[in-house]
């Protein structure tokens, strides 16, 4: 599947009528759109690949030194193999070959940083780049105080992705990371670097990231090299509050063979907990909907936070 891509300065022309269509189009129809030419993107995610890289390279034990405490409440910073999704079969698996850093975006007190490498500095310039230019997206559409979404109280939450490369054993899951949706708002990525011993290879034909149109019923490779392009895709929070006006992206990362590993980096747009809704979309007959409303049909957004975590978070 080709992107539909939409030129930054587009964004924040007035004049340009056509934008929130174009916007619309691509995130109703496909669940997924580009931003090109937007300023220092492609240096800033560069600039954080060579960080990323040179945490990742360093011992797993100094690694787990910034694993959260998750019986404490934590989830900033390092983990493995945290999540599980279901499989086409119905069973859950583990995504075992996925390591992530995560950390708010912008900086707050509780976040975890290595001392081994300076992994701060690009992450937060990267994730505050990428927050700026997903709540312009939001604002154009009208997600913002139109719909009871305050900008002001949007989080952004950041996350290093590393996806190892396969050893000698057979692993029997095929996938970096299972399908899934993400239940926050809004999600920004950049696109994914591949790297074969060391050096740097283009994205091989089997893997990447899929997702499954609006009205389609199967997956589909997005076709996103060029490493200037910044890509935006629907949460389930975000169709819950624009009662399926845009509808949450289904997707997920195929595996890569040959000892390729890729790295990338998301930004999850969270609303405030306190942002109450009573929608109308189809997803409040989910469980996670239908087990926290209240009794006028409302839900806040931090019960729905709470349920998608507990749902995913992988039982091992």
């Amino acid at each position: 599947m080709n992107l539909d891509i939409i030129s930054y300065h587009d964004l924040y022309d007035v004049k340009n009528t056509d934008i929130i269509k174009n916007l619309e189009t691509a995130l109703l129809q496909k669940g997924i759109v580009g931003i090109r030419n937007v300023p220092d993107f492609e240096n800033k995610s560069r600039r954080y690949i060579d960080a990323a890289r040179l945490f990742t390279a360093l011992s797993e034990s100094i690694k787990q030194q910034y694993a959260p405490n998750r019986d404490m409440g934590d989830t900033e910073g390092y983990e493995l193999g945290a999540e599980w999704f279901k499989n086409q079969h119905g069973v859950w698996q583990i995504d075992d070959k996925k390591s992530s850093f995560y950390a708010f975006v912008p900086e707050k007190i509780c976040n975890k940083w290595p001392r081994e490498i300076d992994l701060k500095t690009p992450y937060l310039e990267l994730g505050e780049l990428i927050f700026k230019i997903g709540k312009k997206v939001l604002d154009v559409m009208g997600l913002n105080e139109q719909v009871g979404l305050n900008h002001d109280l949007l989080t952004g939450y950041g996350r290093m992705l590393h996806y190892h490369k396969e050893n000698n054993v057979t692993n029997e899951n095929p996938k970096w990371c299972g399908a899934h949706f993400d239940h926050g708002v809004f999600t920004g990525l950049m696109p994914a670097y591949y790297f074969c011993d060391g050096i740097a290879v283009d994205e091989p034909d089997e893997a990447g990231l899929h997702i499954i149109p609006t009205d389609a019923s199967h997956f589909e490779k997005i076709h996103a090299t060029d490493k200037s392009v910044l890509l935006f895709q629907v949460g389930e929070f975000g169709q819950l509050i624009s009662n399926d006006r845009i509808k949450a992206t289904k997707h997920q990362v195929m595996k890569a063979k040959n000892g390729i590993e890729r790295y990338a980096f998301a930004l999850f747009y969270l609303a405030d907990d306190n942002c109450i809704i009573n929608s109308r979309s189809e997803l409040t007959l989910d469980d996670r909907y239908t087990h926290h409303q209240t009794a006028d049909g409302s839900i806040s957004h931090g019960q729905w936070h709470q349920a998608s975590y507990a749902r995913y978070r992988a039982k091992k």
